[in-house]
């Protein structure tokens, strides 16, 4: 693995050895994956909105956990994996599935931490497996499972045999070695394989984030293991196309484990990785999980025309959503917008945090001073993008007023998934360091849980502010009242293109029928009168848009008279005509791409390059002429499609309406929470 990596054992006691180790050729070692459960109370799990379609749906699968299981020697090893999302063995049952296997792995997340918990106090106690923990629970918080502070960090610190810092990749060899020589389960301090420079820096330093020694290429990363999964028991599916940021947020810890610089993975895995997840049988939403996916606009280019050239060839299968920086909205990327639209993005999480400023410098959020992030906004949503953005409440710029501040950038923005949480100090990044050594860090065991009742540090606003500030952006959001309100704002204000076919499915129309019926309804009215003008904005909304693309169509009739007239082989543009077929472009140019896939993405560049050629020299070939004419009718005539009941903009809606009911159940156990939280203080 070369001198940068370090297997860390010699301050541990040792571990059981094998009396006899297992020869090649006997038979396979079983792995149980294991994805512990998320907490109800989180904005992205979506518990309440996917109960209504159906029983043991979740949201998204354990891509990490699957990801292991193909980096693992795949003739030495086999595996099952348990998502306790989706359905939750009882404890017997999960001791005996233990008991079964040669060792437990384990992905997650510090959220999941009381599931880990529970896991180890319960159906593992007791069990001689050995138990490896790798995700960011086990690079970001290493060391309270190294060194135990209180009961449950103990119960962590006694259950686990190994900590996996960072990707799989580096530590497969000698995970597998060291399984080999420690069998069976101690009670022993946890093996860390972890890096030498990473272990040598002081906590919260980025000297070695730009390490490619530490952080290698993305290079013979095999696709996940969706073989042992169902995938009708997720919502949506994942893929990662890169790794790591460029940018240097105080706050975050994903990139002192994932890097500093971004990794792209080349143009052929993307396209297997789309082509596995397709043979599954999946259509609808991909989370592509990059930390963020412009940190290398360059590879990202050509990783977006790999996925525009996949979709075309099957008919548009997928809706992508991912999580970029707010630069995404700079000019220089107006390209990548555009190319994320012919991919099929419906969605961008944005990382907003705060519209002050003076907030955004003390975070080192310098991208979001240098492209409003309100632009981008606007921009995302023209292109028919919708904006998901991420909002921090509690830096020590912020004052209780900052909170007004939040809410009115998000109803201004017309952002409906407006995730607000509290500011979380994550270990080894530089806040915590800084509030650890100003002595305001507070031990609380939901760390990771930035919507939990207990604060994990003294904001220097005082508590009485913070939490006052907190629960107004609480209610100010996620009261039914306003979130219709901005719902209807999004179906008004974020554009349709023709790359969302707009289906809907047995489980989409099941729940719009729980929907109508749940929320359509008052305790004390017949009908609820602001669900049914959310529905009602959405099929005047699909009406407008209706109408708009026949008046288009209409225009075109005079344009293609023009065409046919029988004179010479060229038509001579004036200036209404130049204007006219300007307005064709862009219309002409996406049905192009979405249609007609006899025509490679660069063959169509190049005959609209020759097109704007030929309209600034005054002269179109009547064959060229008739094309654009064509495709902009074909754009239009899609347009129309779409609005047709129930059209796009309905099917928006009764999705807003489900996903507001998730945000509200929300809000309110998170007023609850508070609410008890103050009662014990």
């Amino acid at each position: 693995m070369g001198s940068n990596y370090a297997f860390i054992r010699a301050q541990f006691e040792p571990k059981q050895k094998h009396t006899t180790l297992p020869q090649k050729g006997t038979a396979m070692k079983k792995g149980i994956l294991i994805s512990p459960l998320f907490p109800d109370g989180l904005y992205w799990g979506m518990k309440h909105a996917l109960n209504m379609l159906g029983k043991n749906i979740t949201a998204y699968p354990p891509l990490g956990a699957l990801t292991f299981a193909a980096l693992m020697p795949q003739d030495e090893w086999e595996f099952q994996l348990i998502d306790f999302n989706v359905k939750k063995p009882t404890n017997a049952e999960m001791k005996k599935i233990i008991e079964s296997a040669d060792a437990v792995f384990i992905s997650a997340m510090n959220v999941q931490r009381e599931s880990i918990i529970h896991l180890l106090k319960e159906p593992a106690y007791g069990t001689s497996t050995p138990i490896v923990l790798g995700g960011p629970m086990a690079s970001t918080y290493r060391d309270i499972i190294l060194e135990p502070e209180t009961k449950d960090d103990q119960i962590l610190h006694n259950g686990i045999d190994f900590l996996a810092w960072g990707e799989a990749a580096p530590w497969i060899k000698l995970l597998c070695e060291a399984l080999d020589r420690n069998p069976v389960h101690s009670a022993t301090k946890p093996h860390l394989f972890i890096p030498q420079r990473v272990l040598d820096e002081p906590s919260g330093s980025r000297k070695y984030l730009r390490d490619q020694e530490i952080f290698k290429p993305l290079s013979n990363i095999p696709v996940p293991r969706w073989d042992l999964i169902d995938r009708k028991n997720y919502r949506s599916m994942m893929m990662q196309t890169t790794a790591g940021c460029r940018f240097r947020c105080n706050f975050c810890d994903i990139v002192q484990f994932n890097g500093g610089f971004a990794r792209a993975k080349d143009k052929t895995t993307v396209k297997q990785e789309l082509q596995a997840i397709y043979n599954t049988g999946f259509t609808g939403m991909v989370f592509t999980v990059d930390d963020n996916f412009v940190s290398d606009p360059e590879a990202m280019e050509a990783i977006l025309e790999v996925m525009i050239e996949f979709q075309r060839q099957h008919n548009y299968p997928f809706k992508f959503i991912t999580q970029a920086s707010v630069d995404l909205g700079k000019d220089d990327f107006a390209h990548l917008i555009e190319l994320m639209v012919q991919a099929g993005f419906k969605g961008v999480f944005l990382g907003v945090e705060n519209p002050d400023p003076v907030a955004l410098k003390e975070m080192g959020k310098i991208q979001n001073l240098k492209t409003k992030p309100e632009k981008t906004v606007r921009k995302l949503q023209k292109k028919g993008i919708e904006v998901f953005a991420g909002f921090i409440y509690g830096s020590d710029a912020d004052t209780k007023h900052t909170a007004q501040g939040i809410v009115d950038f998000s109803k201004k923005s017309k952002i409906f998934n407006s995730m607000t949480g509290k500011l979380s100090p994550m270990p080894h990044t530089p806040l915590y360091v800084e509030m650890k050594n100003q002595g305001r860090l507070i031990k609380v065991d939901a760390f990771g849980n930035n919507v939990a009742s207990n604060l994990g540090f003294k904001p220097k606003m005082g508590e009485a502010d913070f939490q006052e500030g907190y629960l107004h952006i609480i209610r100010s959001l996620f009261d039914m009242d306003p979130i219709y309100e901005r719902a209807k704002s999004v179906v008004s204000g974020v554009d349709t293109n023709i790359f969302d076919k707009g289906r809907i499915r047995y489980g989409e129309l099941r729940a719009a029928v729980i929907s109508m019926y749940k929320q359509g309804r008052t305790k004390g009215l017949r009908f609820d009168p602001r669900y049914w003008s959310l529905i009602k904005e959405g099929i005047s909304e699909d009406n407008r848009m209706k109408i708009w693309a026949l008046d288009e169509l209409g225009s075109l009739k005079n344009i293609l008279q023009l065409i046919n007239e029988p004179k010479s082989g060229s038509i001579s543009l004036d200036e209404y005509l130049s204007a006219q077929f300007e307005r064709m472009i862009n219309p002409a140019r996406q049905a192009f791409i979405r249609f007609d896939l006899a025509q490679e993405l660069d063959q169509i560049a190049e005959f609209f390059s020759e097109i704007q050629n030929s309209i600034k020299q005054g002269s179109l070939s009547r064959e060229n002429a008739l094309k654009i004419y064509k495709g902009s009718a074909t754009y239009f005539q899609t347009c129309v499609k779409m609005a047709r009941f129930p059209g796009c903009n309905l099917i928006k809606s009764l999705r807003l309406a489900i996903t507001g009911l998730h945000f509200n159940k929300i809000a309110q156990g998170i007023l609850s929470d508070e609410s008890m939280s103050q009662e014990l203080i």
